[in-house]
């Protein structure tokens, strides 16, 4: 990352006034600017103020003091290794509500760590920052006493798979649009429905879905109201109104909850490509695709 010539003079004097910044925004929009300084701290921070954050026209923004904020070690290496650092706060219940994290609305989360002097009237981002790292946060870590939350860097998207692997069952995601994507049609597949009943943390119904056996199996609901809004969450079964997810819910599921419930998928060929969502020709599978054991019998085998 650049350093800043006025930022860099600064450095040399060897008399340096630097603090830790950390900006964080969910997939949700929720941002949070949190600093290791003891008071308030607001930066000017209209350069960032762009794809792929969503700062609503923000320029200045107020990082706030973390009791019990700490970084762990910041490496940087010349590979592919995913360079990763952490850093520790109190599980308060303030700041980061560990129901919150539990059902993973702070994973993925960007991020951007930074040092910026503050003995400045004005921070800036020209003159006084130094960026350390940006990219993801990883799984956080919730201990009765304090919360360790990953931070990784953005080689850890190149850990993805990249190209296609030859298998008999479908290998896009469903609506997934592009080349060698599954293009088909959502319309009709996605559904708003109400809660009507609770069985536990895993299991729920809604009495206006009236789908045939396992149509929103491998499915998905996306919670519109409730404890669990804006989650997405895996439908593992359904019959008869009621679902069952593949995780429990971590926060309470009530009746009058609402949500959008998307027609399941299992990959297949026939029940589902073809049946369900007549959409063969995108079928991104090989399902006549002879075994490995066919393959090495020979002639006759």
């Amino acid at each position: 990352m650049n350093i800043p010539a006025s930022l860099q003079a600064h450095y040399d004097t060897g008399h340096t006034c630097m603090a830790v910044g950390l900006l964080l925004q969910r997939a949700d929009g929720t941002t949070m600017g949190l600093t290791s300084l003891s008071v308030p701290r607001k930066i000017d921070i209209t350069p960032w103020n762009s794809l792929p954050w969503n700062l609503a026209g923000l320029t200045s923004f107020e990082f706030s003091p973390l009791h019990g904020l700490t970084f762990g070690t910041l490496e940087s290496t010349a590979g592919f290794e995913v360079d990763e650092t952490s850093f520790v706060t109190l599980n308060n219940g303030q700041t980061f509500l560990e129901a919150d994290l539990l059902a993973g609305r702070w994973f993925s989360a960007r991020f951007r760590l930074f040092l910026f002097r503050w003995d400045v009237a004005t921070t800036t981002i020209a003159d006084d920052i130094e960026t350390l790292k940006v990219g993801t946060m990883g799984q956080p870590k919730v201990e009765s006493a304090k919360i360790t939350m990953e931070l990784r860097c953005l080689k850890q998207r190149l850990q993805q798979p990249i190209g296609i692997v030859s298998q008999p069952t479908c290998r896009a995601r469903l609506f997934s649009t592009g080349s060698a994507q599954c293009n088909a049609n959502p319309t009709g597949f996605r559904h708003n429905l109400t809660v009507t009943g609770v069985t536990d943390q895993g299991r729920f119904i809604c009495s206006g879905a009236g789908q045939s056996v396992d149509y929103f199996g491998a499915g998905n609901v996306k919670w519109l109201t409730g404890n669990n809004a804006g989650i997405e969450m895996q439908v593992s079964s359904f019959a008869s109104g009621a679902f069952v997810l593949t995780a429990p819910a971590v926060l309470a599921i009530q009746v009058g909850d609402t949500l959008i419930a998307e027609a399941g998928c299992r990959k297949r060929l026939g029940p589902d490509c073809r049946d369900k969502f007549g959409n063969v020709p995108n079928f991104q599978g090989e399902e006549h695709r002879p075994t490995a054991d066919r393959i090495l019998s020979g002639v006759g085998g």
